[in-house]
């Protein structure tokens, strides 16, 4: 939205100039969520400005024959528009109601031919948005919002509002970053079904139709798929030459795809040939035969002679955990991580979204994306360790006796996993992953984790070079998931923090506390080196446990002696007269 600047406006402060552009970019981002519309469209219904009667914006909804009008308040502590607000937009809609147009401004008065339009066609209803980034609507402006809707519903239910919060508009983001439905018409050869117990038709696919398919919906063709494409790499690599060297043979040396779609419907073909419609068709196996065939298009045409197998199977919308069970039974035959498994978790699709919104790209499948290094994107295992490191306490031996269903994991548990075999770690249906990867786990928390994480570790790996003595070397090297564990420890609310970005004074507090914690649980841990290396301690449990204990004890020691001191402060200053110290 750009600034608008006219001569009432011209003793407006930079940030007065923000907020206006803001609050005009809400008013035309409610109409994209409410009525389907794109953003140029949403920019040419604005009418804020001088004389615009309340009315920040307004849309004919042809489609769902609504007239919308939208008064949007950006404020920053969220706060909804005020009554005088409301009454102001009230008095505008009635206004137009009664055709005192000369009371408008230009960007109104431009909107006539639609506005007369709407309101001459029976069976328009007009809705009232007031927009704002709070939860509700004031009492005294609900109650006039409630009163125009009765008055002018006496006859016929012709007028309605709704409150476009916080929630609404956060829900309308999200959406925007759901995956995109694939449909799409394929021509079968020497096809067959299957009817009973559900549909499911399989036969030849041509290669080049398949290549199309991919370049024409990429990602969102695999959305059900534990993996996208990885490359070229190993086995891909093959698959590309054999599609281009030996196209007859394709169909007999390849394993063939299985897709899934909510509805198979065949045209009026032969069993020889029929082209099929298949609604929200996605591929979940054969990812990377897929990509390596579009790959091996890219380098040049495709022989007609390469086809390959591929099984469709309808299990229609909402099918849930059979859909679920196809993408895992199918891709158990062949070499697959316990990594894979866990993109078929909703909640990473969750996570996935509300990042995006944050412009945070996270990797929760396998791809040849998610190898690329960036400081604005990370993996699965990223999260899935940071996680484990951060986002629980440390606990003694003697509280998890007193207290064996506590409500938290113990962390050093989860460090000793990591350290010892971190692929457990994203295991589905291991101990940790429903530990780690919780329903209410935010976006935001995953990733101020995973930045933490980064940050802790360099921090230690530049202390393991710097070292000389082999003993301490070995201490940073082993034992960072364990110093990390006592870094969140001591600073949960850093760690907790609402923000995406580490500021310099939590560098500051992180790169303090990390080497005094470094520093204590080296000394502490010292003493175990007689029969046994840092390898050996920091992957078992057994050892790991007391070295917790006896950390939690010697800070605990340390705590008492701070308060105490403390404590002592104001006895040690007073008068002289007092006549008392504490030593």
């Amino acid at each position: 939205m750009p600034k608008i600047e006219t001569p009432e406006r011209g003793g407006w402060s930079e940030e007065q100039h923000d907020t206006d552009r803001l609050s005009r970019a809400l008013a035309a981002y409610v109409l994209v969520g409410l009525c389907g519309i794109d953003d140029t469209m949403a920019v040419g219904a604005i009418t804020d400005g001088k004389n615009d009667g309340g009315i920040d914006a307004l849309f004919f909804d042809r489609t769902g024959s609504r007239l919308v009008f939208v008064q949007a308040k950006f404020k920053r502590g969220g706060a909804a528009p005020s009554q005088e607000e409301m009454l102001k937009t009230i008095n505008g809609i009635r206004a137009l109601l009664e055709r005192r147009f000369g009371d408008f401004n230009q960007a109104i008065q431009g909107r006539l031919d639609e506005i007369e339009e709407a309101l001459d066609t029976a069976g328009v209803r007009i809705e009232v948005v007031p927009a704002f980034l709070g939860d509700t609507l004031g009492p005294h402006a609900t109650a006039d919002l409630n009163a125009l809707q009765a008055d002018m519903n006496r006859f016929a239910p012709r007028m309605a509002w709704e409150a476009a919060g916080l929630s609404k508009v956060h829900n309308w983001l999200i959406a925007e970053q759901m995956p995109v439905t694939v449909n799409a018409q394929v021509t079968l050869e020497n096809w067959s079904c299957i009817t009973a117990p559900r549909n499911a038709v399989y036969g030849q696919i041509s290669a080049a139709e398949l290549a199309q398919l991919v370049e024409d919906h990429g990602k969102a063709l695999f959305e059900r798929n534990i993996r996208h494409y990885l490359g070229s790499v190993g086995v891909n690599l093959a698959i590309e030459r054999t599609v281009r060297g030996r196209p007859g043979d394709f169909f007999y040396l390849n394993n063939g795809l299985t897709a899934v779609a909510d509805r198979i419907t065949p045209a009026a073909g032969t069993n020889a040939r029929c082209v099929f419609g298949f609604k929200n068709l996605s591929i979940v196996n054969g990812a990377q035969t897929a990509g390596s065939i579009a790959n091996a298009a890219i380098a040049g045409t495709i022989s007609p002679d390469a086809k390959l197998l591929i099984t469709i199977i309808e299990i229609g919308p909402g099918a849930g955990d059979f859909g679920l069970e196809i993408t895992r039974a199918r891709n158990h035959q062949n070499v697959v991580r316990g990594v894979d498994f866990a993109a078929l978790d909703p909640n990473q699709e969750r996570l996935r979204q509300e990042l995006a919104l944050a412009g945070i790209t996270y990797h929760y499948r396998p791809s040849a994306e998610a190898r690329a290094r960036r400081e604005d994107a990370f993996t699965l295992e990223e999260a899935a360790v940071a996680l484990a490191c951060l986002s629980f306490p440390v606990v003694h031996s003697r509280d998890a006796h007193a207290a064996p269903r506590r409500a938290h994991p113990n962390a050093v548990d989860l460090v000793v996993t990591a350290k010892k075999e971190i692929g457990r770690l994203w295991e589905q249906d291991g101990a940790h992953y429903g530990q780690i990867f919780t329903p209410s786990l935010s976006g935001l928390k995953t990733c101020r984790a995973v930045r933490i994480f980064g940050f802790i570790d360099q921090i230690l790996a530049d202390s393991e070079r710097s070292e000389t003595a082999y003993h301490r070397r070995m201490f940073f090297r082993h034992g960072r998931y364990f110093v990390m564990a006592f870094v969140a420890h001591r600073l949960p609310d850093l760690i907790r923090r609402s923000d995406l970005a580490l500021s310099e004074a939590d560098r500051t507090t992180l790169s303090r506390k990390v080497n005094e914690l470094s520093e204590l649980i080296y000394a502490v841990s010292h003493p175990w080196l007689t029969s046994k290396g840092y390898l050996s301690i920091f992957r078992n449990l057994t050892d790991a446990q007391p070295l917790a204990n006896a950390v939690l004890d010697r800070l605990a020691e340390q705590d008492a002696a701070a308060r105490l001191a403390a404590s002592s402060t104001p006895a040690s200053t007073s008068s002289p007269s007092s006549g008392t110290h504490n030593p």
